[in-house]
């Protein structure tokens, strides 16, 4: 028997050139077409129109720079020995104000 020798160097393309694979679930990609679940048309609800609306205010950088507060002052409260607290949103002439308190808790009787 003679040895086969293996050349080197070779792209994907040329080492899988001829090569057919059957889509089965485990080799199947969600890109492939066969797999791909049909989409069904979905009526835009108005409250979802105005929800969008709502979201275009609150940009992704925006919502970093108050996530970023707010942690810090959930660590503050944490530090002080609360565990939980609560936000209000309040509307204060042409400013929001996000308003931070304590949760109140259960307490044992």
């Amino acid at each position: 028997m003679g040895k086969n020798k293996i050349p080197k160097n070779r792209s994907l393309a040329d080492m899988f050139a001829g090569v057919e694979e059957n889509i089965t679930f485990e080799t199947a990609d969600w890109d492939d077409e066969a797999v791909k679940p049909k989409k069904r048309a979905l009526s835009v609800k108005p409250q979802d129109k105005a929800a969008g609306l709502r979201k275009q205010f609150f940009t992704e950088d925006l919502q970093t720079k108050v996530g970023a507060l707010l942690l810090e002052i959930k660590l503050a409260y944490y530090k002080d020995g609360v565990g939980d607290i609560s936000l209000e949103v309040v509307k204060d002439g042409r400013n929001i104000v996000i308003k931070t308190k304590p949760k109140a808790g259960k307490r044992s009787t």
